[in-house]
């Protein structure tokens, strides 16, 4: 398995798994969104970026989006994994935590300060491999639609 920084030649694999999650959590994701999103991950200036994973037949298994940003009590980055998914024929077969310690390999490369993410609290799934492989923040999330 192949895990790479997507490019012009990952978005049709992309907008598919993407268009599964989203239709996972009951979201009805619209096309102008998507786009938008795939055009700040395309786009090398832009802080937004993707990996995909890829199989040994050029097959699409997932994807980790992600954003590298600064902070203010450091001169280090951070960076936010904002979405990840696994095809559901391939999920448990421990792609998620190759993908996640891929891009924490990175961020070491990079001298990244931390990697970061949320999950929901009834995901179980996902809560027992992220306590496998890292600390749960002692912080409560809020936020404010604007």
């Amino acid at each position: 398995m192949e895990f790479r920084l997507a490019g012009a030649a990952d978005r049709e694999a992309w907008l598919s798994l993407w268009n599964r999650y989203w239709a996972d959590q009951g979201v009805d994701i619209s096309t102008e969104v998507s786009e938008t999103s795939w055009q700040r991950i395309e786009n090398p200036d832009n802080t937004s970026k993707a990996l995909v994973a890829v199989d040994a037949g050029g097959v699409t298994l997932a994807f980790l989006n992600y954003i590298v940003h600064p902070c203010t009590c450091s001169d280090r980055l951070l960076c936010f994994l904002v979405d990840l998914y696994v095809d559901h024929s391939r999920r448990r077969q421990g792609i998620a935590e190759a993908m996640i310690a891929h891009l924490a390999a990175e961020g070491r490369r990079q001298r990244w300060l931390r990697l970061y993410w949320n999950t929901d609290g009834s995901n179980e799934r996902a809560r027992a491999l992220y306590d496998k492989i890292a600390r749960l923040s002692p912080y409560l999330s809020y936020f404010l639609d604007l």
